[in-house]
């Protein structure tokens, strides 16, 4: 993770890359982390005890994974992950309670389980971890057999590296600490989302949905895979995994990421929908009234600068005749933006003719600001002599210090901060039920 992070840019193109999903080896059968491969796509599947798991698997060069083609012929289904080479091997432990800072609500009434019980349970997950030797360490389970695994965890981590990087010490790992701890929590709450959306649509005999809401989340997937490859700058499959492989990451736990994040934000989208009504223009009114002070507009100016640089010329006079002549054709109606981008002899013409700055105190340079700031939209400056050459300047656009008006764009703007109020407060809700309602069990350190 102290390593450069080239790929931590691209993936800041991906929304759903601080949620992840779940993953675990790879048997006759599979304790399932993600889809099984099942006529059921997202049904839960009982796992083996014991199972044998196998070495963990890591790309070869010549067995590309493409961007468009999933990794098994389940593009969500169960793959042994590679691990990071720094991180251990750790088998699970079976006995003590929730980890510190546990994601677990306060109040929740679930059958919110200590891992001391892991053996009481016979057939399932719980015999898995008390006889198995698995590979991967699970770190929670959702009802009887949805596991979630240290390594998604760790990657979400590593996702965002930029978070850590500026850290160093106590600091770092304390930070890195809390990072892992909310991003378990998401997982948790995103695979109950995803458990309640196959139990419901199962029951309404809808599985065609599930069929549905899955396909369109692969081929979204697919399409963001091979944007985040281009990103790197990867000429190949075998090279894009390399480039993941550094930074701790793998192209099956990226690519799950997305596809379980993007189904779950799917189901809860059309679950809230009714419950979220459009704001109308009376409440908008009234947020705008009673919050003024998050609509105050600095003053702002938009502006194109024409420089004339006195060392290009044999004698001052020379650059003074040169932006006398340019002044006249500014005044007498030339475009503007064409004469900086033809004559400029300063930054305006790698800038398409305009200036440095649009704010108080950041005009660019210092000896043209109160020029700048003097002009209405559409005047233009007379000359204005430095030490250096002769600068001529124009305003574009100015808006003015207050409150910004209640125009349309203002009113979509509330409106779009009242519907993100409403859905939070819904879907904080919805998955606090969703936790009262299933079991979930976290394992510690």
């Amino acid at each position: 993770m102290d390593a450069a992070n080239p790929l931590c840019r691209c993936l800041l193109l991906v929304a759903g890359l601080a949620v992840i999903g779940c993953q675990s080896d790879k048997g006759t059968q599979v304790a399932r982390g993600q889809f099984p491969q099942t006529a059921d796509p997202v049904a839960p599947v009982a796992p083996p005890a014991p199972i044998t798991p196998p070495a963990p698997i890591t790309p070869v060069a010549g067995t590309p994974v493409s961007p468009g083609v999933p990794a098994t012929a389940d593009p969500l289904g169960p793959i042994a992950p590679t691990r990071p080479a720094d991180l251990p091997i750790v088998v699970p432990a079976v006995s003590g309670g929730p980890i510190m800072g546990s994601p677990v609500p306060a109040g929740a009434k679930g059958d919110i389980q200590k891992t001391a019980a892991v053996g009481g349970t016979k057939g399932g997950v719980p015999d898995l971890l008390r006889t198995s030797d698995p590979r991967i360490k699970i770190v929670a389970i959702i009802g009887a057999n949805n596991v979630i695994t240290d390594q998604e965890i760790i990657e979400a981590v590593y996702q965002q590296y930029r978070e850590l990087a500026a850290l160093e010490g106590t600091a770092r790992t304390a930070k890195q600490k809390q990072m892992y701890e909310q991003v378990l929590r998401k997982t948790i709450e995103r695979e109950l989302v995803l458990d309640e959306m196959y139990a419901k649509l199962k029951k309404a005999n809808k599985m065609n949905v599930i069929d549905e809401i899955k396909e369109a989340a692969t081929q979204t997937t697919n399409r963001q895979m091979r944007a985040i490859r281009t990103e790197t700058g990867a000429k190949s499959d075998e090279e894009f995994a390399a480039v993941l492989r550094a930074q701790g990451l793998t192209v099956e736990v990226i690519r799950r990421q997305l596809e379980r994040q993007m189904m779950a934000e799917q189901y809860i989208s059309s679950a809230l929908r009714e419950k979220v009504h459009r704001a109308g223009l009376g409440e908008i009114r009234d947020y705008y009234d009673r919050y003024p002070d998050q609509f105050q507009a600095p003053d702002r100016v938009k502006w194109q600068h024409l420089f004339v640089a006195m060392k290009n010329y044999k004698t001052p006079e020379d650059a003074q005749k040169q932006a006398t002549a340019l002044w006249q054709q500014a005044s007498n109606g030339a475009d503007f933006g064409q004469l900086a981008m033809k004559f400029d002899e300063g930054i305006a013409k790698q800038q398409k003719g305009f200036g440095t700055g649009e704010k108080r105190n950041e005009i660019q340079p210092i000896d043209v600001e109160s020029t700048v700031w003097s002009l209405k939209p559409g005047q233009t400056s007379g000359l204005i002599q430095t030490p250096t050459g002769y600068h001529i300047v124009k305003v574009v656009e100015r808006d003015y210090a207050g409150v910004q008006p209640f125009d349309s764009a203002v009113q979509n703007k509330i409106r779009e901060k009242l519907t993100k109020t409403i859905m939070d407060a819904e879907y904080k809700k919805l998955v606090d039920d969703l936790w009262r309602k299933n079991s979930v069990r976290i394992f510690p350190d």
